[in-house]
């Protein structure tokens, strides 16, 4: 379940900007921004939308344990966390989430050290050239080098039959692994899939289903 806090002091939005992948000092006012809290190694622990509301507080939107993180990174900086009321924005479907090749937490990434954000859409959660924050390196050295080793695809079912339960593997036409099915809806999916693989047209098996990747997250 998302939580929402107001993080107030301008300490804490100085310690959130140096842990955190979003440029938090130059955000523009009541603009929703991502943001990412990695590893030392540039994995997800924890995944954000940040809103600037005043210059010395910022709304902030997570689902999983930012706060804990937060307090790991907090000597003796003086700030204070206010909890707020859940969003009352509408959630877009699966479908409409799918097609917009927007990932979700809890499938196609998890809060575990275990992902990559380059691999699965979040790009747009890492400022470029905003000063160091803990994975910074590795990230840069991805980026640098153009492409991570997967990514994320929106695929289409092209035979009959019903939709696999996600996750699931994903095989190549030679039947080897080449990715993981993370959500589908009506016959359409994301999935991670290996950069050999990552080609609109491709075919792909699920399930002994034919699928077509659609489109390549850029």
């Amino acid at each position: 379940m998302k939580q929402r806090v107001l993080l107030k002091g301008k300490p804490g939005l100085d310690l959130l900007h140096r842990i955190s992948s979003a440029d938090i000092l130059n955000l523009s006012k009541d603009l929703r921004t991502q943001a990412l809290i990695l590893n030392p190694q540039g994995r997800i622990l924890s995944y954000l939308e940040v809103t600037l509301r005043d210059q010395d507080s910022v709304e902030i939107e997570f689902e999983d344990e930012f706060l804990v993180h937060l307090e790991h990174y907090t000597f003796s900086e003086r700030y204070t966390i206010e909890p707020l009321p859940p969003s009352k924005e509408p959630t877009p479907s699966d479908l409409e989430r799918i097609r917009a090749l927007v990932p979700k937490e809890g499938q196609e990434f998890k809060p575990d050290g275990t992902t990559n954000p380059l691999e699965v859409n979040l790009r747009s959660a890492i400022a470029d050239q905003k000063g160091c924050y803990p994975g910074q390196e590795v990230i840069e050295k991805i980026i640098s080098l153009g492409s991570p080793a997967r990514k994320l695809c929106r695929i289409r079912r092209v035979s009959g039959g019903e939709d696999p339960i996600a996750p699931a593997s994903v095989c190549g036409p030679d039947h080897l692994e080449a990715g993981t099915l993370t959500s589908v809806s009506q016959g359409e999916g994301l999935a991670i899939l290996k950069r050999t693989h990552c080609k609109e047209g491709q075919r792909i098996l699920i399930s002994n289903q034919e699928w077509l990747v659609e489109k390549v997250a850029e």
